[in-house]
C-alpha cells in the first residue's frame, strides 16, 4: 500500500509502418492481447466442477489461457493452487457451485505473474461444511490472491460470483485489481481481507506501505465496486473488509444491507503494521437498524464521501480508535507517555520533563461506571483539563499486577476517571499508590498519520533513529446523508481539526476513474 507506483507498463514500438492505418491496427490488437493476457490465449474446458478435473485444467494452462469450468455442483475438499496468469471461468452464478470442504488453508489460492492478470468469474460459492475447520477462514483468505510486488503489473479480478454465506473472505494481498459485480451473502461475518505483506517487493512490505503517501485518488489501491452485500443476521452487523498490514483499498458504488467497514491497527497482529488508506464513496449504504457505526478505522486515514446512508442508529458514526491507549500490545507496547514508539510529550509539565503531576492515592473506586481514583491533598484542577493525558501507575502496593496506565476520560479538582484496559483487567490503585500524570501527542500509526522511516525486517524492531518522524494527513468525510454521519474518536489523542475533518472535502482530491479499468480488459491509466 504506497509510495504509489502505478503497475508498470511495458513501452512498445508500432510494428514498422506500412500504411500508417496498418501499423494502427497493428499496435491495437496488441494491446488488446496484452491486457487480456497474452497474443494465442487459449481456451481449456475442465471435464466437470470437480476440484480434480479443474485442477487438471489449470495445470495444462498457460499465462493467459482460460479455464472453464462447466454447470454442476462440487465439494471441494482441496486447495486449487494457480500460479498462473490465467482466467477461471464458470457457467454462472446458480449453475456453476462450488462448495468448500477444504479441512485447512484456502478453496483457492493464486499467485499472480508479473505483467499478468488473473481472474475469477461466473461461480457460486457455498459453505459445503467447510471439512471440519474450525476457523473462519480470513486469514489470508478462503479465495486468496497475491503477487510479489504492486508495481510489477500483476493484477487480479473478481468479478460476477456469488459468495453465499461462506466460512471466509476474499483476500488480496499486495496485488492491484477490482472485485466488481459480485453477490455478497453473510451472516454476519466478512467478504474482503486485505493485506500489502509484499509491498515495493519487500518482506515487511507494511512497513513501505506505511513509509509512502496515501495518493488518494490513484490506481494503487485495491476496489471494491458495484458489489451487492446482504447480512442475513439480525443481531450483528457484517463486515465488507477487513485489512492490516499496510493496505490499501476503496469501497465504491456497492449497495450493502446491516454492514459496516473497518481495517485492524498497528496492535493485536504482532509486528505487522495496521492497515494503511481506505476510500468509501458513492455507496449505498443501509444499517438494517443493526449499530450506529457505518464502518471504523484503528490505524488507516480514510476518505469518506457523497455515500447514500439510510437506519443507522442516529447520529450514524465512523469510529477512529487508537487501541494501544488501553492495553499494552506484544512487539509495540503501549502508549502510555513513555513508549518511543510514539511521539510523547517530554518537555510539558512543571518540570518540562514531559511530567504535569505527581501524587499520591487517597481513595479509588470502580464501581458504577469508569474506575475513578482521587488523589492526596488538592490539586484544585479545572474540570476536564486532563481529558485525553495518561494516568500512569508508579508503584503497586496491593500486587495486582494490573496494566499500569489508562487513558482519562474526565477529571474534577481532585480525581481522575480512567478507560478500562478491556482485554484484560483494568488498571487498578491502592491507597498510598503513587501515580503520574503524563500526555502522549501521537500514537504510532494512527488515524491521520503516516509515513516515517523503514523500520528493521525484524520480529522486535527498535525505533530507528530517526523515528517519530511520522507526519499528519488527516481523514477527511463530506456530503453524505440524508442521516448525519460523524467521525467519532474513541481516544483523546485523536483530534478534530488535526487528525480528522468532519463535512469538509479533502483538498485537491479527485477519486479514480470509474469504473475500473480492469472490467473493461484495459491496463490501469
Amino acid at each position: 500500500m504506497p509510495t504509489n507506483p502505478k503497475a508498470d507498463r511495458n513501452l512498445r514500438r508500432a510494428p514498422t509502418p506500412a500504411p500508417r492505418v496498418t501499423a494502427l491496427v497493428s499496435l491495437a490488437a496488441t494491446l488488446i492481447l496484452t491486457a487480456s493476457g497474452l497474443a494465442g490465449a487459449t481456451t481449456i474446458n475442465a471435464k466437470s466442477a470437480s476440484q480434480s478435473d479443474v485442477a487438471a485444467a489449470v495445470a495444462s494452462a498457460a499465462d493467459g489461457d482460460t479455464v472453464t469450468i462447466p454447470g454442476g455442483t462440487a465439494s471441494w475438499t482441496r486447495t486449487l493452487q494457480v500460479k498462473r496468469g490465467i482466467t477461471i471461468q464458470g457457467a454462472g452464478v446458480g449453475v456453476t457451485i462450488i462448495k468448500d470442504n477444504v479441512a485447512s488453508g484456502q478453496l483457492i489460492s493464486m499467485t499472480v505473474p508479473a505483467g499478468l492478470t488473473s481472474r475469477v468469474t461466473g461461480i457460486e460459492f457455498q459453505d459445503g461444511g467447510h471439512g471440519g475447520r474450525g476457523g473462519y477462514a480470513n486469514n489470508p483468505g478462503l479465495v486468496n490472491a497475491q503477487c510479489a510486488d504492486q508495481r510489477n503489473g500483476a493484477q487480479f479480478r473478481f468479478d460476477h460470483n456469488k459468495w453465499n454465506d461462506v466460512f471466509g473472505d476474499v483476500g488480496v494481498d499486495t496485488i492491484l485489481g477490482v472485485a466488481d459485480h459480485n453477490t455478497f451473502i453473510s451472516n454476519g461475518r466478512g467478504s474482503f481481507s486485505i493485506y500489502a505483506n509484499h509491498y515495493d517487493g519487500q518482506p515487511n512490505g507494511y512497513d513501505y506501505s506505511w513509509h509512502d503517501p496515501c495518493n488518494f485518488g490513484s490506481a494503487n489501491f485495491f476496489f471494491i465496486e458495484d458489489n451487492t452485500f446482504t447480512n442475513t443476521n439480525a443481531t450483528n452487523q457484517a463486515f465488507i473488509t477487513d485489512a492490516v498490514a499496510g493496505a490499501r483499498f476503496v469501497i465504491r458504488h456497492n449497495t450493502s444491507t446491516g454492514y459496516r467497514t473497518g481495517d485492524h491497527g498497528t496492535d493485536s497482529v504482532g509486528r505487522q503494521r495496521g492497515s494503511r488508506c481506505y476510500e468509501v464513496y458513492n455507496n449505498t449504504m443501509d444499517g438494517a437498524n443493526l449499530n450506529k457505526y457505518i464502518g471504523g478505522s484503528r490505524a488507516s486515514t480514510v476518505l469518506i464521501h457523497d455515500n447514500t446512508i439510510s437506519n443507522y442508529w442516529s447520529p450514524a458514526q465512523f469510529s477512529l480508535d487508537a487501541f494501544r491507549t488501553f492495553y499494552r500490545f506484544p512487539i509495540f507496547g503501549g502508549a502510555d507517555g513513555t513508549n518511543p514508539w510514539d511521539v510523547n510529550d517530554t518537555t510539558g509539565g512543571r518540570n518540562h520533563n514531559g511530567i504535569y503531576f505527581t501524587g499520591t492515592v487517597a481513595s479509588s473506586t470502580s464501581a458504577g461506571g469508569l474506575p475513578t481514583v482521587t488523589v492526596s491533598g488538592n490539586p484544585n484542577w479545572t474540570t476536564n483539563q486532563w481529558y485525553g493525558y495518561v494516568v500512569r501507575r508508579l508503584t503497586d502496593n496491593c500486587n495486582s499486577g494490573t496494566i499500569n496506565y489508562a487513558e482519562i476520560a474526565s477529571n474534577n479538582s481532585n480525581t481522575l476517571t480512567y478507560g478500562y484496559a478491556q482485554y484484560e483487567p483494568s488498571m487498578s490503585f491502592c491507597v498510598g499508590d503513587s501515580l503520574e500524570i503524563r500526555k502522549v501527542i501521537h500514537p504510532m500509526d494512527t488515524s491521520g498519520r503516516g509515513q516515517g522511516s523503514i523500520l528493521a525486517n525484524v520480529l522486535n524492531a527498535t525505533p530507528p533513529p530517526t523515528w517519530n518522524d511520522q507526519v499528519t494527513g488527516p481523514s477527511y468525510m463530506w456530503n453524505n446523508g440524508p442521516e448525519t454521519t460523524l467521525f467519532a474518536p474513541s481516544t483523546g489523542t485523536i483530534r478534530a481539526g488535526e487528525h480528522y475533518f468532519n463535512n469538509t472535502p479533502m483538498p485537491g482530491y479527485t477519486p479514480y476513474t470509474y469504473p475500473h479499468p480492469l472490467t473493461k480488459g484495459l491496463p490501469p491509466p
